[in-house]
C-alpha cells in the first residue's frame, strides 16, 4: 500500500514539474518574441532615413546568422515557421522589390552613400503564427 503511495506521489510531483518547465519555456519565448518586436517594430511606426534602414538590414541579417536560417536561391534566406526575418524594400525609381539580401551583397556604404538622406516607410509587415515574431517587413521609399 505504501508502496503505491509512494508511485503515485512520485508521478504526480514529476508531472507538475514537467508543466512547470513546459509553461516556464513558454513565457520566455513570448517574453523574447515581444523584446524583438519592439525592436523592430521601432522601425516601422513612422518613415525612416536610409542609413536607419541600412542599419536594420544588417541587424536583421545578424540575428538569421544567429538563428542559423538556411540560405537558398540567389542566397536568399529561407522562411521558416518561428524566427526568420525577411526584409523587402521598394525604390521610387523601380516597380520591383529588392530583398535585403541584394542590398547587403552591393554594400553597406554604397546603400548609405547613395540613400542616406532618402525616407522610406514600412507599408507592410507579417508576424510567424507560431512564434508571434515578425517575419516579414517591406519598406517603401517616400518622396
Amino acid at each position: 500500500m505504501k508502496k503505491t503511495l509512494y508511485i503515485l506521489l512520485s508521478i504526480f510531483i514529476i508531472t507538475i514539474i514537467t508543466i512547470f518547465f513546459i509553461y516556464n519555456n513558454f513565457v520566455k519565448v513570448a517574453i523574447l518574441s515581444q523584446k524583438l518586436n519592439k525592436e523592430y517594430e521601432s522601425y516601422t511606426e513612422d518613415t525612416i532615413v536610409g542609413s536607419s534602414l541600412m542599419t536594420l538590414i544588417n541587424k536583421v541579417i545578424d540575428q538569421n546568422e544567429k538563428n542559423n536560417i538556411e540560405k537558398g536561391y540567389k542566397d536568399l534566406y529561407k522562411e521558416n515557421n518561428t524566427n526568420s526575418i525577411k526584409i523587402e524594400i521598394k525604390f521610387i525609381e523601380s516597380d520591383k522589390t529588392y530583398p535585403m539580401e541584394q542590398i547587403y551583397s552591393i554594400g553597406s556604404e554604397k546603400f548609405v552613400k547613395n540613400y542616406n538622406s532618402r525616407l522610406f516607410k514600412c507599408t507592410k509587415k507579417e508576424y510567424h503564427s507560431q512564434t508571434g515574431q515578425i517575419k516579414y517587413m517591406l519598406f517603401e521609399e517616400v518622396i
